[in-house]
């Protein structure tokens, strides 16, 4: 697993690739934490993922309600279709924000 960040209109774009699974979800903990310890601002890019387990789930909600308590915001991005069905099995895309793409995520950061 690798995890770019990158940072467009003053929002932390994390972008991993591979599958988030319960051998790489520590690595996608510490790159996702480590960008919600320097920003409020979180997107996280899901069109590079091939699989996410529910330790990876897990990852992402940690991340969702620190933002919160923070009075920070994740919003999940391009994710695919199969990806959203493991997001929508689980009720997260009832809980999270969740967009097609970063230029409509923009909604919620500004």
């Amino acid at each position: 697993m690798e995890i770019k960040t990158a940072v467009q209109d003053n929002v932390t774009i994390i972008t991993p690739t591979g599958r988030v699974d319960t051998s790489t979800a520590k690595a996608f903990e510490d790159g996702v934490m480590s960008a919600v310890n320097s920003s409020n601002k979180i997107a996280i890019r899901f069109d590079e993922i091939d699989y996410i387990s529910s330790a990876g789930l897990r990852v992402v909600l940690m991340a969702g309600k620190k933002l919160t308590s923070l009075k920070g915001i994740l919003v999940l991005i391009n994710m695919p279709e199969k990806i959203f069905s493991i997001f929508k099995m689980s009720g997260f895309d009832k809980i999270l924000k969740i967009c097609p793409s970063f230029e409509e995520s923009k909604q919620f950061f500004n």
